[in-house]
């Protein structure tokens, strides 16, 4: 059952919407099934917060339709639409202790007060807050913050929950000590929710489904691994952490499930199953045509130029980064077509790495390069929101 769906929903620079208007935002078309969590990922200004405030209630949009369980919502104030928000601020009341935090919706949605008591026990409960009902806001840590404002927002019994950047602004470290709690504490919850966030290690490890947005538009949205696996374009690609290895590739033959790609420095073998529809089109024009060849960094190793295991592709090294017991190189790449550019890939050989200035093979499992027409363009129009 889908709980969240938008349809063809836009906003314009304008107001009112009209032929040839810029648009701000949209037309956006998704659904976020009942229970799933999604992650809405794009860079600053694309508008995901834009979004955010229509399905709220908070903005409307010039055209298009938000249905909360199969019901139209766009002529119910926000506070009648059943929507749990938890903001990147977070905007606990620092004035009142946890146990008044949460319970601050329920006394403005007029609960009884045994409802309320028991509501708040219960959530606290449910996220390991107690013992810290009394505590006030500066006395909590951040993820004990962070847990608060969660069950604020749920406390009312919200059907859909938008988190609009929810780790936005602590760093690193406790980021990754609550990206696993937060998908924990939404997995017990069981609420539809739509989270927001520029950092794709947020939707990788808290989301089901990922919906991919830049200036305005949404690119790609589907289940979580789907999308990983198998990006629509080059640019969503690129923005899910893929690395061009060769821009200018042309496909030289098929034989079998394979298609043959000359990359102008070696040809590479590429699963036919795993090409974008730009390879598809491109093997059915013929040879000569141009197309860029797109890898993860994860999936990528750095071997000795005579070692017979690269897929092709050489690059010169310009740096060494020690992790550990193992190191990443970073390579320059030649290009036959635009400018050189730079990957990383992992060092895993008997011995040290090549110095600066080295060659060093690329190898990669054939199934993980993706080919994409060189068309489809790396940066995307100008515009958005923020």
């Amino acid at each position: 059952m889908t709980s969240l769906a938008v349809r063809a929903l836009e906003r314009s620079y304008g107001g009112a919407a009209g032929p040839g208007d810029p648009f701000l935002l949209g037309p956006i078309d998704f659904d976020v099934g009942d229970g799933r969590v999604a992650a809405l990922l794009g860079p600053s200004g694309c508008g995901k917060t834009t979004l955010l405030r229509r399905i709220a209630g908070r903005e409307a949009p010039d055209r298009g339709d938000i249905l909360l369980a199969g019901e139209p919502v766009l002529a119910l104030p926000p506070h009648r639409r059943g929507i749990g928000l938890v903001f990147q601020e977070l905007a606990l009341f620092p004035h009142l202790d946890a146990s008044a935090n949460v319970d601050f919706g329920l006394r403005m949605a007029r609960w009884s007060e045994g409802r309320r008591r028991e509501r708040v026990g219960e959530l606290l409960r449910l996220f390991e807050l107690e013992g810290l009902g009394r505590r006030r806001v500066h006395e909590l840590s951040g993820g004990e913050r962070q847990r608060v404002a969660l069950a604020r927002a749920v406390a009312p019994e919200p059907s859909v929950l938008l988190l609009d950047e929810p780790l936005g602004s602590l760093d690193e470290p406790l980021k990754a000590q609550l990206r696993p709690e937060l998908r924990e504490m939404l997995g017990r919850l069981g609420t539809t929710s739509l989270l927001v966030s520029h950092d794709l290690r947020d939707a990788v490890e808290i989301a089901d489904e990922l919906l991919v947005m830049e200036a305005g538009r949404l690119l790609q949205a589907g289940p979580l691994p789907a999308v990983l696996s198998n990006p629509a374009t080059a640019r969503v690609a690129e923005m899910l952490g893929y690395a061009t290895l060769v821009s200018g590739a042309t496909v030289v033959r098929a034989d079998g499930g394979l298609a043959i790609v000359e990359t102008g420095v070696g040809e590479v073998d590429l699963p036919a199953a795993h090409r974008a529809g730009a390879a598809a089109a491109a093997r059915s024009e013929g040879a000569g045509v141009a197309l860029r060849l797109l890898a993860h960094p994860a999936s990528l190793l750095g071997v000795p130029v005579d070692s017979g295991l690269g897929c092709g592709v050489v690059g010169e090294v310009r740096r060494v980064l020690p992790e550990g017991p193992l190191s990443r190189v970073e390579l320059a790449l030649g290009s036959p077509a635009g400018p050189p550019r730079s990957v990383q890939v992992r060092w895993e050989g008997g011995g040290p790495p090549p110095p600066a200035g080295a060659p060093l093979a690329i190898a990669v499992r054939p199934d993980a390069l993706r080919l994409f027409g060189s068309a489809d363009a790396s940066t995307a129009p100008a515009g958005g929101a923020s």
